[in-house]
């Protein structure tokens, strides 16, 4: 692993800073897998008691860290298989597109595991494959993420083998798959017609543009960070090129989606006449450091000015930050969403703490967050690790 805090244009031979970045990563991932597994087993053990969701609002953390997964998952898909198929500098190798196919499916299968723990019986994951209605959203998404995997293990496979003509149209229903599944993810909420904050027709535009900036954030961290190119293959020049894209990709994906949100947030909260306590609540209500100080602050100013500097260190910083910063815009779409009640006087009708409409993550949740994004970096290592591996062997062979 690399990192460098000098201008783009500047390599810094590995050495101690190289050992200090790989001794960092891999205490964070430790810390991480120990807190996740006793957040885990305590989820296996008590069930759903010790979290804060409830009847009313059924939907938290995890559920807000799936949506973020599906994000990240198809933006960096579908910005590594473009960049291959137009061959832009840094993207035109088969290593870079393999870095980006590793980072979409270690995404991914995290946002599974935070569903599945979200069910009261996970065993029942499975009928959404063997018994789907696919007029249902729920089965429609299951089987569309699956058949994504498989297209992506397929370009996967195919990347290892010279002049295959099989690749690039692979390439381009994985590409288009997914474009379609955070678009999906907004079209989830909009089908709710009785719920006003969710059923939005700009929501899936939202989901998409994050998606984008959420790709293109996760794949300028791991290329800053990580050697992800086979010896000899990519120039420093190439990876220049590809990092300062991607900068640029984050950002304009990041003002973006602030246009759009300013557009649906103007529209609700200043037409005359009309009143959204979900706006409310989000804006200036209980809400409000979730929006304006992790969304907006953290999530947006701050990366930006970090963006506009020349320091690849400050970079992945950012890129960081604006993982963080959407993780917290989808908590601001999930949450609010559930917490005005959509029958009048039912929460006086029945009393109890889990008849409430109201919301906060347990300790309990946030420790399974931390194995979520353990797996994920697991997955990712594991993946770059084979990358790496068999790379090498093909090349040796030839």
């Amino acid at each position: 692993m690399s990192i460098s805090s000098q201008p783009s244009g500047v390599h810094q031979a590995p050495g101690e800073t190289q050992a200090l970045w790989i001794k960092v990563l891999w205490l964070l991932w430790a810390a991480l897998l120990v807190a996740g597994i006793f957040g885990v087993a305590n989820r296996l053990l008590y069930g759903h008691q010790p979290a804060g969701y409830g009847s009313y609002v059924p939907w938290g953390l995890w559920i807000g860290l799936y949506f973020l997964g599906v994000g990240i998952s198809g933006g960096s898909f579908v910005i590594g298989a473009i960049g291959y198929i137009l061959g832009l500098p840094g993207f035109n190798t088969r290593s870079a597109l393999r870095t980006a196919i590793v980072l979409s499916v270690a995404s991914l299968i995290p946002a599974f595991i935070g569903v599945a723990l979200d069910l009261g019986h996970m065993e029942r994951i499975f009928n959404l494959l063997l018994f789907p209605t696919f007029t249902s959203m729920m089965a429609f998404n299951a089987w569309m993420y699956n058949i994504f995997l498989v297209v992506a293990a397929i370009c996967w496979l195919l990347s290892f083998k010279d002049n295959t003509t099989w690749l690039k149209p692979f390439l381009v229903l994985g590409a288009f798959m997914s474009i379609l599944f955070p678009s999906q993810s907004g079209v989830f909420f909009e089908a709710v017609r009785t719920n006003d904050f969710w059923h939005s027709p700009i929501l899936s535009v939202l989901f998409l543009a994050s998606a984008v900036a959420l790709g293109a954030a996760g794949l300028l961290l791991v290329r800053t960070l990580t050697a992800t190119a086979a010896p000899g293959e990519v120039r420093e020049g190439e990876l220049n090129a590809a990092i300062k894209t991607l900068r640029s990709v984050t950002a304009a994906g990041i003002v973006v989606y602030g246009i759009f949100q300013f557009a649906e947030f103007s529209i609700a909260f200043w037409n005359p006449g009309v009143h959204s306590p979900n706006v409310t609540f989000l804006l200036f209500g209980g809400y409000w450091p979730v929006f304006w100080i992790l969304h907006v602050l953290l999530g947006v100013l701050v990366p930006l000015g970090l963006l506009a500097g020349s320091s690849r260190g400050l970079w992945a910083l950012a890129s960081i930050l604006v993982i963080v910063g959407f993780a917290a815009a989808r908590m601001a779409v999930l949450v609010p969403g559930q917490i005005a009640g959509q029958i009048p006087g039912l929460q006086a009708a029945f009393q109890d703490v889990r008849l409430t409409y109201s919301y906060h993550p347990t300790s309990m949740e946030y420790l399974v967050a931390c194995f979520m994004v353990a797996t994920a970096m697991g997955l990712f290592y594991v993946g770059a690790y084979f990358n790496k591996t068999i790379a090498n062997r093909v090349q040796q062979k030839a």
